[in-house]
Protein backbone atom coordinates (compact mmCIF):
# COMPACT_ATOMS: atom_id res chain seq x y z
CA UNK A 1 0.00 0.00 0.00
CA UNK A 2 2.81 2.31 0.70
CA UNK A 3 4.22 1.68 -2.60
CA UNK A 4 0.90 2.61 -4.10
CA UNK A 5 0.66 5.53 -2.53
CA UNK A 6 4.65 6.52 -3.31
CA UNK A 7 3.39 6.20 -7.00
CA UNK A 8 0.02 8.73 -6.48
CA UNK A 9 2.80 11.08 -5.01
CA UNK A 10 5.36 10.80 -7.58
CA UNK A 11 2.43 11.62 -10.57
CA UNK A 12 0.93 14.38 -7.96
CA UNK A 13 4.66 15.76 -8.06
CA UNK A 14 6.25 15.59 -11.73
CA UNK A 15 3.25 15.40 -13.63
CA UNK A 16 -0.09 17.26 -14.26
CA UNK A 17 -1.95 14.03 -14.37
CA UNK A 18 -5.00 14.63 -11.99
CA UNK A 19 -4.81 12.25 -9.05
CA UNK A 20 -6.38 11.52 -5.10
CA UNK A 21 -4.84 13.25 -2.62
CA UNK A 22 -2.20 11.45 -0.38
CA UNK A 23 -1.00 12.75 2.93
CA UNK A 24 2.95 13.74 2.27
CA UNK A 25 4.70 11.94 5.08
CA UNK A 26 7.80 9.72 4.95
CA UNK A 27 6.21 6.52 5.05
CA UNK A 28 4.52 7.26 1.54
CA UNK A 29 7.39 9.37 0.00
CA UNK A 30 9.45 6.37 0.60
CA UNK A 31 9.27 4.89 -2.92
CA UNK A 32 8.95 8.44 -4.36
CA UNK A 33 11.94 8.29 -6.63
CA UNK A 34 11.60 4.34 -7.35
CA UNK A 35 8.10 5.11 -8.69
CA UNK A 36 9.20 8.60 -11.32
CA UNK A 37 10.15 5.95 -14.16
CA UNK A 38 6.46 5.01 -14.58
CA UNK A 39 5.60 8.80 -15.77
CA UNK A 40 8.34 7.97 -18.52
CA UNK A 41 6.27 4.44 -19.35
CA UNK A 42 3.25 7.00 -19.89
CA UNK A 43 4.79 9.63 -21.84
CA UNK A 44 6.54 6.73 -23.95
CA UNK A 45 3.39 4.76 -24.69
CA UNK A 46 1.42 8.07 -25.16
CA UNK A 47 3.75 8.56 -27.44
CA UNK A 48 3.67 5.19 -29.42
CA UNK A 49 -0.50 5.45 -29.37
CA UNK A 50 0.21 8.86 -31.40
CA UNK A 51 2.46 7.36 -34.03
CA UNK A 52 0.10 4.50 -34.47
CA UNK A 53 -3.23 7.03 -34.59
CA UNK A 54 -1.04 8.78 -37.15
CA UNK A 55 -0.84 5.90 -39.25
CA UNK A 56 -4.56 5.10 -38.70
CA UNK A 57 -6.14 8.59 -39.73
CA UNK A 58 -3.99 9.42 -42.44
CA UNK A 59 -6.52 7.90 -45.13
CA UNK A 60 -5.46 10.26 -48.14
CA UNK A 61 -2.67 11.41 -49.48
CA UNK A 62 -3.43 14.82 -48.23
CA UNK A 63 -4.67 13.78 -44.70
CA UNK A 64 -1.16 12.18 -44.55
CA UNK A 65 0.81 15.36 -45.38
CA UNK A 66 -1.10 17.76 -42.46
CA UNK A 67 -0.47 15.16 -40.29
CA UNK A 68 2.99 13.73 -41.01
CA UNK A 69 3.40 18.15 -40.70
CA UNK A 70 1.56 18.81 -37.09
CA UNK A 71 3.13 15.05 -35.55
CA UNK A 72 6.55 16.47 -34.12
CA UNK A 73 4.74 19.44 -32.81
CA UNK A 74 2.41 16.85 -31.04
CA UNK A 75 4.87 14.44 -30.33
CA UNK A 76 7.32 17.79 -28.47
CA UNK A 77 4.71 19.27 -26.42
CA UNK A 78 3.56 15.90 -25.34
CA UNK A 79 6.21 15.80 -22.56
CA UNK A 80 5.31 19.06 -21.53
CA UNK A 81 1.53 18.65 -21.20
CA UNK A 82 2.44 15.32 -19.04
CA UNK A 83 4.81 16.61 -16.37
CA UNK A 84 3.31 19.99 -16.94
CA UNK A 85 6.72 21.11 -17.63
CA UNK A 86 8.45 21.29 -14.14
CA UNK A 87 11.72 19.22 -15.75
CA UNK A 88 11.45 22.22 -18.63
CA UNK A 89 11.55 24.51 -15.79
CA UNK A 90 14.84 23.27 -13.84
CA UNK A 91 16.63 22.71 -17.75
CA UNK A 92 15.95 26.86 -17.86
CA UNK A 93 16.67 27.79 -14.09
CA UNK A 94 20.05 25.77 -14.60
CA UNK A 95 20.68 27.47 -17.95
CA UNK A 96 21.01 30.71 -16.21
CA UNK A 97 23.18 29.61 -13.32
CA UNK A 98 25.41 28.11 -15.67
CA UNK A 99 25.32 31.26 -18.01
CA UNK A 100 26.02 33.49 -15.05
CA UNK A 101 29.24 32.41 -14.57
CA UNK A 102 29.44 33.33 -10.85
CA UNK A 103 30.36 31.73 -7.89
CA UNK A 104 28.98 28.31 -6.52
CA UNK A 105 26.64 30.70 -4.41
CA UNK A 106 25.28 32.92 -6.62
CA UNK A 107 24.53 30.04 -9.08
CA UNK A 108 22.60 28.66 -6.66
CA UNK A 109 20.29 31.78 -6.22
CA UNK A 110 20.32 32.64 -10.11
CA UNK A 111 18.87 29.30 -9.65
CA UNK A 112 16.40 29.40 -7.40
CA UNK A 113 15.33 33.58 -8.71
CA UNK A 114 11.74 33.11 -10.05
CA UNK A 115 12.77 35.57 -13.01
CA UNK A 116 13.56 34.08 -16.52
CA UNK A 117 17.04 35.17 -17.79
CA UNK A 118 18.52 35.30 -21.55
CA UNK A 119 20.29 32.25 -20.50
CA UNK A 120 16.94 30.30 -19.96
CA UNK A 121 15.60 32.01 -22.83
CA UNK A 122 17.83 31.17 -25.48
CA UNK A 123 18.37 27.72 -24.12
CA UNK A 124 14.71 26.61 -24.22
CA UNK A 125 14.94 28.50 -27.61
CA UNK A 126 17.51 26.16 -28.87
CA UNK A 127 16.15 22.92 -27.18
CA UNK A 128 13.17 22.97 -28.66
CA UNK A 129 14.69 23.31 -32.47
CA UNK A 130 16.41 20.62 -31.69
CA UNK A 131 13.88 18.34 -30.38
CA UNK A 132 11.14 19.62 -33.18
CA UNK A 133 14.09 18.72 -35.87
CA UNK A 134 15.13 15.16 -34.29
CA UNK A 135 11.27 13.86 -33.45
CA UNK A 136 10.54 15.06 -37.36
CA UNK A 137 13.40 12.16 -38.44
CA UNK A 138 11.91 10.12 -35.84
CA UNK A 139 8.80 10.33 -37.43
CA UNK A 140 10.09 9.29 -40.35
CA UNK A 141 12.20 6.30 -39.45
CA UNK A 142 9.58 5.22 -36.65
CA UNK A 143 11.00 3.10 -33.62
CA UNK A 144 9.68 1.24 -30.42
CA UNK A 145 12.87 2.02 -29.07
CA UNK A 146 11.60 6.02 -28.44
CA UNK A 147 9.80 3.92 -25.00
CA UNK A 148 13.25 3.50 -23.87
CA UNK A 149 14.38 7.40 -23.74
CA UNK A 150 12.10 8.31 -20.91
CA UNK A 151 13.00 5.45 -19.17
CA UNK A 152 16.35 5.93 -18.92
CA UNK A 153 15.99 8.88 -17.86
CA UNK A 154 13.95 8.75 -15.22
CA UNK A 155 15.71 5.75 -13.81
CA UNK A 156 19.18 7.35 -14.06
CA UNK A 157 17.79 10.57 -12.30
CA UNK A 158 16.17 8.95 -9.43
CA UNK A 159 20.00 7.18 -9.18
CA UNK A 160 21.49 10.56 -8.84
CA UNK A 161 19.01 11.52 -6.24
CA UNK A 162 19.69 8.55 -3.68
CA UNK A 163 23.67 8.45 -4.83
CA UNK A 164 24.76 12.30 -5.35
CA UNK A 165 25.85 14.54 -2.72
CA UNK A 166 22.92 17.41 -2.51
CA UNK A 167 23.93 21.11 -3.27
CA UNK A 168 21.75 22.32 -0.04
CA UNK A 169 20.73 21.03 2.99
CA UNK A 170 17.08 21.66 2.19
CA UNK A 171 14.83 20.97 -0.79
CA UNK A 172 13.12 18.52 -2.41
CA UNK A 173 16.62 17.00 -3.44
CA UNK A 174 17.50 16.79 0.24
CA UNK A 175 13.86 15.91 1.28
CA UNK A 176 13.67 12.50 -1.15
CA UNK A 177 17.52 11.71 0.00
CA UNK A 178 16.45 11.40 3.30
CA UNK A 179 13.01 10.07 3.28
CA UNK A 180 12.91 7.86 0.12
CA UNK A 181 15.39 4.89 1.60
CA UNK A 182 18.38 5.86 -0.47
CA UNK A 183 19.93 2.31 -0.71
CA UNK A 184 16.41 0.89 -1.94
CA UNK A 185 16.12 3.51 -4.44
CA UNK A 186 19.47 3.13 -6.15
CA UNK A 187 19.61 -0.63 -5.98
CA UNK A 188 16.14 -0.59 -7.85
CA UNK A 189 16.99 2.21 -10.26
CA UNK A 190 20.44 0.52 -11.37
CA UNK A 191 18.92 -3.21 -11.41
CA UNK A 192 15.63 -1.78 -13.52
CA UNK A 193 17.94 -0.10 -15.81
CA UNK A 194 20.31 -3.15 -16.72
CA UNK A 195 16.93 -5.41 -17.31
CA UNK A 196 15.75 -2.48 -19.35
CA UNK A 197 18.54 -2.06 -21.48
CA UNK A 198 18.58 -6.52 -22.22
CA UNK A 199 15.12 -6.42 -22.94
CA UNK A 200 15.49 -3.69 -25.10
CA UNK A 201 18.58 -4.67 -26.75
CA UNK A 202 16.55 -8.26 -27.36
CA UNK A 203 13.25 -6.10 -29.24
CA UNK A 204 15.71 -3.08 -30.56
CA UNK A 205 18.97 -4.80 -30.87
CA UNK A 206 21.98 -1.79 -30.58
CA UNK A 207 19.93 0.92 -30.89
CA UNK A 208 18.69 0.31 -27.26
CA UNK A 209 22.22 -0.26 -26.28
CA UNK A 210 23.24 3.27 -28.09
CA UNK A 211 20.45 4.98 -25.80
CA UNK A 212 21.67 3.72 -22.87
CA UNK A 213 25.32 4.59 -23.21
CA UNK A 214 24.13 8.11 -24.11
CA UNK A 215 22.17 8.38 -21.28
CA UNK A 216 25.12 6.89 -18.93
CA UNK A 217 27.67 9.36 -20.83
CA UNK A 218 25.42 12.37 -20.00
CA UNK A 219 25.25 10.50 -16.21
CA UNK A 220 28.34 10.86 -16.18
CA UNK A 221 29.04 14.85 -17.21
CA UNK A 222 26.10 15.48 -15.18
CA UNK A 223 27.93 14.28 -12.12
CA UNK A 224 31.52 15.88 -12.73
CA UNK A 225 29.35 19.44 -14.01
CA UNK A 226 27.35 19.47 -10.67
CA UNK A 227 30.17 18.91 -8.11
CA UNK A 228 32.16 21.72 -10.16
CA UNK A 229 29.22 24.70 -10.41
CA UNK A 230 26.91 23.31 -7.75
CA UNK A 231 28.45 21.39 -4.94
CA UNK A 232 25.81 18.98 -5.72
CA UNK A 233 22.44 18.31 -7.44
CA UNK A 234 19.18 20.23 -6.82
CA UNK A 235 15.89 19.76 -8.33
CA UNK A 236 16.63 21.98 -11.05
CA UNK A 237 19.43 20.22 -12.20
CA UNK A 238 18.03 17.23 -12.19
CA UNK A 239 15.40 18.74 -14.46
CA UNK A 240 18.50 19.70 -16.41
CA UNK A 241 19.58 16.31 -16.94
CA UNK A 242 16.79 15.09 -17.69
CA UNK A 243 16.14 17.16 -20.53
CA UNK A 244 19.89 16.76 -21.72
CA UNK A 245 19.98 13.18 -21.41
CA UNK A 246 16.74 12.52 -23.62
CA UNK A 247 17.67 15.16 -26.41
CA UNK A 248 21.04 13.57 -27.12
CA UNK A 249 19.68 9.77 -27.04
CA UNK A 250 17.37 11.05 -29.79
CA UNK A 251 20.14 11.98 -31.63
CA UNK A 252 22.14 8.92 -30.78
CA UNK A 253 19.22 6.76 -31.30
CA UNK A 254 18.83 8.29 -35.20
CA UNK A 255 22.40 8.55 -35.97
CA UNK A 256 22.80 4.94 -34.79
CA UNK A 257 19.94 3.89 -36.92
CA UNK A 258 21.43 5.86 -40.21
CA UNK A 259 24.48 4.57 -38.94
Amino acid sequence: MAFVKSILLAFSMFSAIPMPRVEWNEKNMRYLMPAFPLIGLVIGLLMRAILYLADAIAWSKEAEVIVRALLPLLLMFLPLAVTGGIHMDGFMDTCDALGSHADREKKLAVMKDSHCGAFAVMGAVVYFIADFVLLSLWCRFPSGSLLLIFLFSRLLSAFSVATFPPAKESGLVRTFSDAGARTFTAVWSAVFFVLITVAGFFFFRWQALALAVTQLFVFVCYFFLTRRHFGGITGDTSGWFLQMAEILSLLAGLFFRAG
